[in-house]
């Protein structure tokens, strides 16, 4: 489900009073335009720090995901953006993040970017699923397999890590 982003300025008062009371005064916004899963992506500049927020009116039938990734966090912040704080006000629930300059990875032929990302998932391969209430992979497959024994495993899986072209 591709969603248009909402611009810093088209927010509600409300909603930027509380991501302010947050963040601090913010001198400029900036949306970013990739991304497929947030009504709001934005990077925010205030006077001493960069942030990168994301979120989704509270009512959004996907709203759990931002619960389930600020649940994910703490688990993964060796690999992953920290998660200073997270909202649920004025019909937002909005997730920030430690903004990290960066770019979509290359996979083109040639010098690209496949061996960094080999890494980074040879690194999220260590990261132990503890106990949290997440669908396990054998879980999410059945449906589509009978047998899904091969996909038990305890490792936290990200299973968004490419990104559409179209």
């Amino acid at each position: 489900m591709l969603m248009s982003h909402t611009d810093w300025g088209d927010l509600s008062e409300g909603i930027r009073s509380a991501i302010e009371a947050q963040a601090g005064p913010v001198l400029r916004a900036r949306t970013v335009s990739e991304g497929l899963n947030s009504q709001i992506a934005a990077v925010l500049y205030t006077s001493t720090d960069k942030v990168f927020i994301k979120g989704l009116r509270s009512d959004h039938p996907r709203v759990w995901t931002q619960q389930m990734e600020a649940m994910i966090n703490p688990h993964v912040v060796q690999i992953a953006p920290r998660l200073p704080w997270h909202i649920n006000a004025a019909g937002w629930n909005v997730l920030a993040f430690e903004h990290i300059d960066g770019r979509h990875a290359d996979y083109s032929p040639g010098p690209n970017d496949i061996p960094k990302v080999i890494e980074a998932m040879r690194l999220l391969g260590q990261v132990r699923c503890i106990d949290l209430p997440l669908k396990r992979a054998e879980q999410r497959w059945a449906p589509y397999q009978d047998d899904t024994s091969a996909l038990h495993g305890d490792t936290l899986l990200h299973t968004d890590s490419t990104r559409s072209t179209s």
